[in-house]
């Protein structure tokens, strides 16, 4: 089945983009405003230091004026050959604010021999620097950049010089500047766009496709499929544990068909039996003589129907938590003692040797003593079922600490290594060539959800070839 990543587009994937390109837009915005703003204020102080750098001429200028070296006129060619150079008016006034020269007499010659009335002029005469935007606006037809600052003559203030230019030159190298930064600031963005665009894509949209698409084949029962993604970040962890939990799930669907062909198995075998027996019965086949013997069978083959239907009906309720424990005190090791005689006869058909060392005469622990009991007849069973003839059996209790601790132990074949981790599943059976007598796998796992109903462990030990060992533990009551 072919899955399009439509959700991915339409949610995550968009999502994804639009909130990265907004936090790039958004960054580039702010970068580019803040270097525009940056930039302008310095510009404008590196215009206003490139002015002042002029001061020492217009006092020397003024200087010889006052002193008579130069003559009105020269001093007015000099400043309009500074308004030339500098791209500046210039206007020279002295200490009682009296225009004294100006850059551009035909502009400005109404200036001379006026007084300048300007809160900004008394500042320059008192000996500070004044520099902005929009001064002596009302005389001027464009904005201007007025930068003035006091002449000093013999430490002390003789005048001042009013240096304004237009801002129309100023604004144009600005606005080219703003225009790089802008630029640069539009393409930083589309080149981030494009490059979130490829890794999101490479690193997260389409892994994340990946695991969807085979999330969906899985549901539609392909249990083979598997995410091929190998990266050690947190989506190859992803990856990882989804293809962890797809084993699972295949595990339990092979126990699954196994569990349904066995217990097919086991429900047909018994059942034919019954049939086939009672048919011949009823039919005459059987002689009357033998009605005793088969119906003897009859009545196996239904307790053997009636256990394998009990032990499915109590993993279920186990599993769903409606099977309710009666707790109490109880001698475990008599417990042990009445079921070993229970197996007496199978232990002796086949010839085992049977160990019990128990802690003491007795030994009181807390817990339900017939699901304790049901456990230990569980593992007994399976004891002996895999031990071969002339083998060994061994059951023993002891003590640590508050608890007791229960183990069941068999010379079988062991189990395999791969497999110590499976055997507590429901459905699952070691390998069948272990036993000729086939099982339904529920044996273990009802053994289990008892043991954890009483919150307490169970664990085993074994090694192909040599046997296995079951142990559990239990609440010790040293008290009694």
């Amino acid at each position: 089945m072919k899955v399009k990543p439509n959700f991915m587009k339409t949610s995550l994937y968009s999502k994804l983009v639009l909130t990265f390109f907004a936090v790039i837009l958004i960054s580039f915005i702010f970068l580019a405003l803040t270097l525009s703003a940056w930039f302008r204020t310095y510009y404008y102080k590196q215009k206003k230091q490139a002015m002042l750098s002029q001061a020492p001429v217009f006092i020397d200028l003024y200087e010889k004026l006052s002193y008579g070296s130069i003559k009105p006129e020269e001093f007015l060619s000099y400043l309009s050959s500074l308004d030339t150079y500098l791209n500046s008016k210039i206007w020279i006034i002295n200490q009682y604010k009296i225009v004294y020269g100006v850059s551009n007499a035909k502009e400005d010659g109404e200036l001379l021999s006026t007084q300048i009335s300007n809160p900004d002029v008394d500042l320059v005469l008192k000996g500070n620097i004044v520099a902005g935007e929009g001064m002596f606006a009302e005389r001027f037809k464009k904005p201007m950049y007025t930068v003035m600052f006091p002449l000093v003559i013999n430490n002390q203030i003789a005048g001042a010089a009013i240096m304004s230019t237009p801002m129309t030159g100023i604004e144009t190298e600005l606005y080219r500047i703003y225009s790089f930064i802008w630029l640069a600031a539009l393409i930083a963005v589309v080149v981030s766009t494009f490059i979130i665009y490829y890794f999101s894509q490479s690193i997260l949209i389409k892994p994340l496709y990946e695991i969807n698409k085979t999330a969906r084949e899985i549901s539609d029962g392909e249990f083979e499929k598997r995410v091929n993604i190998t990266s050690k970040d947190e989506i190859g962890q992803l990856a990882e544990s989804f293809n962890y939990m797809a084993d699972t799930l295949q595990n339990l669907e092979n126990m699954r068909r196994d569990f349904i062909a066995n217990i097919s198995h086991e429900l047909r075998s018994p059942i034919t039996t019954i049939r086939g027996f009672i048919q011949g019965i009823l039919d005459g086949t059987i002689p009357k003589d033998k009605h005793s013997y088969y119906l003897s069978i009859v009545l196996d083959e239904s307790k053997r129907l009636t256990r394998l239907i009990s032990d499915v009906l109590d993993l279920s309720r186990l599993e769903s938590g409606e099977f309710s424990l009666r707790m109490g005190v109880f001698d475990i090791n008599e417990l042990i003692r009445i079921i070993i005689i229970k197996f007496e006869k199978q232990i002796e058909s086949k010839k085992l040797n049977a160990d019990v060392l128990l802690a003491g005469e007795f030994l009181y622990a807390y817990g339900d003593k017939d699901r304790i009991g049901q456990v230990i007849t569980n593992l007994l069973d399976n004891a002996i079922k895999f031990t071969g003839e002339g083998g060994k059996i061994s059951v023993s209790t002891k003590i640590e600490g508050k608890k007791v601790i229960v183990s069941v132990g068999d010379s079988g074949t062991g189990i395999p290594e791969d497999e110590l981790k499976l055997i507590w599943d429901r459905f699952h059976m070691v390998d069948k060539s272990r036993t000729k007598k086939k099982g339904t796998g529920l044996g273990l796992s009802i053994a289990r959800q008892i043991i954890n109903q009483h919150n307490e462990k169970i664990w085993v030990e074994s090694k192909e070839g040599v046997g296995s060992t079951f142990s559990f533990t239990l609440k010790a009551e040293q008290n009694i």
